[in-house]
């Protein structure tokens, strides 16, 4: 079985949770399901973790021309949709090349519907595209019970085209987390600080902890910071004890690791891939009480009031003072961990495939 993977959101994003989720389940796919990626020009961080002779990639790197990787990959993308050649297509994101060009089973993963819950996201024709693209899929991958709730919710889609299937995670060698390329005491914010990921709120927690506890850094890795994000954490008073760093993925254990503790105060998630990597990298975690995130930690976070930074100032001061809490936590962490596996999204994904497949 061929399976196409169009290079949309590989034009779009050089870091994040979606390319991330592509990349590993291409390299943990069955033997018998043969990858057909449609990406030739990108400068997204997690293509070169392939497996080339799997994914049968020739890429080129051109820093700073997402304009153009957007025309060179669409270009591809159209010649291999318009020549056939695969069964079935699992688009890498939202993309409305495949309505028109496609002609093959559509399966698409449905990460969150954020265009759907947070007014004024998305302009409205680009909420139109997301729609048809979510109705017209033959089958669809939801990636946390809260996802699917929610397609059914907003799309009233029958629930037996859904499918519920978790990320995995990447095993972390012990001496990857041997040292931190951050030096000192700081807790860790990983991802992009969009309104709807609460940065502002941590921003005030952290200004918080920091009045009592002077050597404690805020550090936070994804994309730099904008204007705006700046300005919002001078306001906060903590300009010299926050720091922005973009880091390659070969470096993100060690950061989780040398961490005091990992925040995520985010309000709505898909799923919440950063959760797993503290886990692995047995970092104790903070977490909003809301969206996905106590479906995907369980008991194994300390939980806040996303609205309440004096709230999330609390939780992080107890994993940093109390040592009994924070032992619990990377213990708890561990064993939940056992829930995820990359192979097995792999092979959940695989059994969705084969349900579409259209006999030759």
């Amino acid at each position: 079985m061929k399976v196409f993977y169009d290079s949309t959101i590989f034009s779009r994003q050089t870091v994040g949770g979606i390319s991330r989720y592509i990349v590993e389940l291409v390299n943990h796919l069955p033997d018998d399901i043969e990858p057909m990626l449609g990406v030739r020009a990108s400068e997204n961080m997690y293509l070169g973790e392939l497996r080339q002779r799997r994914a049968h990639l020739s890429l080129r790197y051109m820093p700073d021309h997402r304009k153009l990787y957007r025309k060179i990959n669409g270009f591809f993308d159209r010649r291999i949709m318009s020549r056939g050649g695969y069964d079935i297509i699992h688009p890498t994101d939202y993309n409305t090349l495949y309505p028109r060009y496609n002609d093959r089973p559509v399966v698409l993963t449905v990460h969150d519907l954020i265009h759907k819950r947070l007014e004024g996201w998305f302009r409205p024709g680009a909420i139109d595209d997301i729609d048809r693209c979510i109705v017209s899929a033959d089958a669809l991958i939801a990636i946390s019970e809260a996802t699917r709730r929610d397609i059914v919710d907003y799309y009233g889609i029958d629930e037996s085209r859904i499918t519920v299937i978790h990320h995995g995670y990447t095993p972390v060698e012990t001496e990857r987390c041997a040292a931190s390329p951050v030096d000192g005491r700081y807790i860790l914010f990983v991802g992009k600080c969009a309104g709807y990921k609460n940065f502002d709120s941590l921003l005030k927690a952290f200004a918080i902890v920091a009045e009592r506890d002077r050597d404690l850094r805020l550090v936070c890795t994804g994309r730099p910071f904008t204007a705006g994000e700046r300005r919002a954490i001078s306001a906060a008073g903590v300009s010299s004890r926050v720091e922005q760093h973009l880091f390659p993925t070969s470096a993100l254990a060690p950061l989780y690791a040398g961490a005091q503790c990992f925040v995520f105060p985010s309000k709505l998630e898909g799923f919440g891939m950063p959760i797993l990597e503290a886990f692995a990298a047995k970092t104790p975690v903070a977490l909003s009480d809301a969206s996905c995130l106590p479906e995907i930690a369980g008991g194994a976070a300390l939980y806040f009031n996303p609205d309440d930074p004096a709230d999330i100032a609390a939780s992080i001061r107890r994993v940093i003072d109390n040592p009994e809490e924070r032992a619990r936590l990377i213990d708890a962490g561990t064993k939940r961990l056992a829930d995820f596996s990359w192979q097995t999204t792999a092979e959940k994904t695989a059994r969705v495939y084969r349900s579409v497949l259209r006999p030759t």
